[in-house]
């Protein structure tokens, strides 16, 4: 299996588990056609989240951990579409940049995109982004310290805040975000959002991947709003409402669209 995000991975076990109910590792290791090392890892990913058991060479998904199976299911969702957005958003990555990915899901596909890239510097809060990096060559990794939040596999809180205040100035700041209107946009967990406004202080440039299920939502938390300039371009998939795009653009924000 070349080429395969992690996303995707899980997604794969999640589904096979969802049919066999209990397999053992050596035969889900035959149906991915991945190493056992890719798979421990990927496991010990979904154990996190509680979605999985795993006893005695067998993996089994937790009947009673609903909530968890919808978030890893929903990490994958759309995976054609975060892909495309990944695609355009790795064409603004020149050589030599020092780029900040955040801990949204849609991220964890851009890192396959680098090849051909040389000597970029990564710096994330994201578990999953650093399994991704690590396998690629010519790319250095920073991972922020803080406090491992299970249910997205992302490092937050004050320790990861400060960490990136004092030591990093990345080029670029690629993140995502819960909805979007023609204010700005929003998010609907308060420690994700104090990370992101960091990256987005401490970067020269910040690009939002954003795709149109969100377009019109309104989650409680504002990211940003489109008048404070933080915001640069937005990469997404279909063309916005008439209002969302007016906001966009009449802020002086690039609005790029991977299909129409």
């Amino acid at each position: 299996m070349l080429n395969v995000s992690k996303a995707d991975r899980l997604q794969q076990i999640i589904e096979i588990l969802a049919k066999n109910k209990r397999i053992s590792t050596k035969k889900l290791q035959e149906k991915l056609g991945i190493s056992i090392s890719t798979l421990r890892r990927d496991l010990m990913s979904l154990q996190a989240t509680n979605t999985i058991s795993r006893t005695h060479g067998y993996v089994s998904l937790l009947e009673n951990s609903n909530v968890e199976i919808a978030y890893a299911t929903r990490k994958s969702e759309n995976v054609a579409v975060k892909n495309k957005l990944c695609k355009y958003a790795a064409d603004l990555i020149t050589n030599g940049a020092a780029i900040f990915l955040d801990g949204s899901s849609t991220l964890t596909f851009l890192p396959k995109y680098f090849a051909g890239k040389e000597n970029l510097h990564i710096i994330t809060n994201n578990i999953n982004i650093v399994d991704e990096v690590t396998q690629l060559e010519n790319i250095d990794i920073s991972v922020l310290g803080g406090q491992i939040s299970n249910r997205s596999n992302s490092i937050l809180g004050p320790k990861a805040i400060a960490d990136l205040d004092n030591n990093y100035r990345p080029n670029l700041n690629f993140i995502s975000c819960s909805s979007i209107d023609e204010n700005g946009i929003y998010m609907a967990d308060e420690s994700q959002t104090y990370m992101k406004r960091a990256a987005i202080d401490k970067s020269q440039k910040t690009i939002l991947l954003i795709d149109h299920t969100k377009f019109g939502k309104k989650d409680y938390i504002l990211l940003s709003d489109f008048n404070s300039k933080k915001i640069q371009t937005i990469i997404t998939d279909k063309t916005p409402p008439i209002n969302i795009a007016k906001g966009i653009m009449n802020n002086g924000i690039d609005l790029i669209i991977t299909s129409t």
